[in-house]
């Protein structure tokens, strides 16, 4: 039961944000989550929330305070549909949750002086447009990334399961079918440990520093990003698996992009590319008839997303975050040993 493993969870990572006020998101699907997890660890916790294409603020509300009410919580949930001057003046902890993208100067100015700010996600993902950090940091805030590799939150674990969710989403599967992982980025060899234990062969293009990380892995290395210099052994490859960061950059496409779509065309028989992360240009890909997945991803956005694969990703993403928060309000980093807390620079 969800309940259970959310009680579980609070426990495992000995989270305790008692007599803390959270403000966070109210989100539908498994980012249903998240102030849940604020709420069981002892916070009182702000909720906030819109009307989406997924779901109503009456809807949202409802299956939030419904979960609330399974783990003992409901009365340290409130869930809002407006975000005041008071509650953000309230706020020990701000996620950067979706719903309250960005974190502007305006909702900055409100928040007490040693109000911290948790970002769940890894400090190389930084982008700039969610929140405005030179005021951020004018204002003498906290703000900390979360360690998804930490042994007690192991995020990055569930990436491969994630490009097999991409790849069978897509019409294909990795049984007998070759691939080829295009990469600039720490996702690569996560993704590479389980996509090579299940298909026939996966070349992987990554940058040269990062080509030690592959070296256990049964892979065979094709070049180094950016360059596309592909092997017989690949021109029939079933689709190009793109892992390409940061958000600014178009990584495949026009004159303008890293890697121009003439290319892909003339090292592979059929190119296919599938979008994990990166953006591309696809007016240009369908004009040089080189098909993509999915066939429409919002700029800024990935592909496929952890909750793709179920509730636990998302589960032990929330919860590092949060514990990121609880670390900040100490003034510490690590936890059990290990760095938890990762500054941006």
């Amino acid at each position: 039961m969800l309940h259970s493993k959310l009680l579980r969870s609070v426990e495992e990572i000995d989270l305790n944000l008692n007599n803390k006020v959270v403000l966070t998101e109210a989100a539908s699907g498994a980012y249903v989550v998240t102030p849940l997890l604020a709420a069981i660890a002892g916070a009182r916790v702000f909720a906030f929330t819109r009307d989406t294409a997924y779901g109503s603020v009456q809807d949202i509300r409802k299956s939030t305070l419904e979960l609330a009410k399974k783990c003992g919580v409901e009365n340290r949930i409130e869930v809002i549909d407006t975000l005041t001057d008071e509650v953000l003046a309230q706020a020990d902890v701000v996620t950067n949750s979706g719903h309250l993208r960005p974190l502007d100067s305006l909702k900055l100015s409100k928040l007490k002086s040693d109000a911290v700010i948790s970002l769940m996600y890894e400090a190389w993902e930084f982008r700039p447009q969610d929140i405005d950090l030179p005021f951020l940091r004018s204002r003498g805030l906290r703000i900390g990334a979360t360690n998804e590799r930490h042994s007690d939150i192991d995020v990055f674990g569930y990436l491969g399961d994630m490009a097999l969710k991409l790849i069978q989403s897509s019409g294909s599967t990795p049984y007998r079918n070759r691939f080829v992982l295009l990469c600039n980025n720490d996702f690569g060899p996560f993704i590479a440990k389980t996509l090579s234990a299940v298909c026939d062969k996966l070349g992987v293009i990554d940058q040269a520093e990062r080509k030690g990380a592959y070296q256990n892995l049964n892979i065979d290395w094709l070049g180094s990003f950016p360059e596309i210099n592909i092997p017989e052994a690949y021109k029939n490859a079933e689709a190009v698996l793109l892992s390409a960061y940061p958000f600014t950059e178009q990584w495949i496409g026009d004159e303008n992009a890293i890697v121009h779509s003439s290319r892909l065309k003339e090292q592979f028989s059929n190119p296919k590319i599938l979008r994990y992360i990166g953006d591309i240009n696809e007016t240009n890909l369908v004009e040089n008839g080189i098909s993509f997945f999915p066939p429409k991803v919002k700029s800024g956005h990935m592909g496929v997303i952890p909750s793709d694969v179920g509730f636990d990703p998302v589960i032990r993403l929330q919860k590092g975050g949060l514990k990121v928060a609880e670390l900040l309000m100490k003034n510490e980093t690590e936890f059990r040993g290990q760095n938890m807390v990762q500054q941006i620079i």
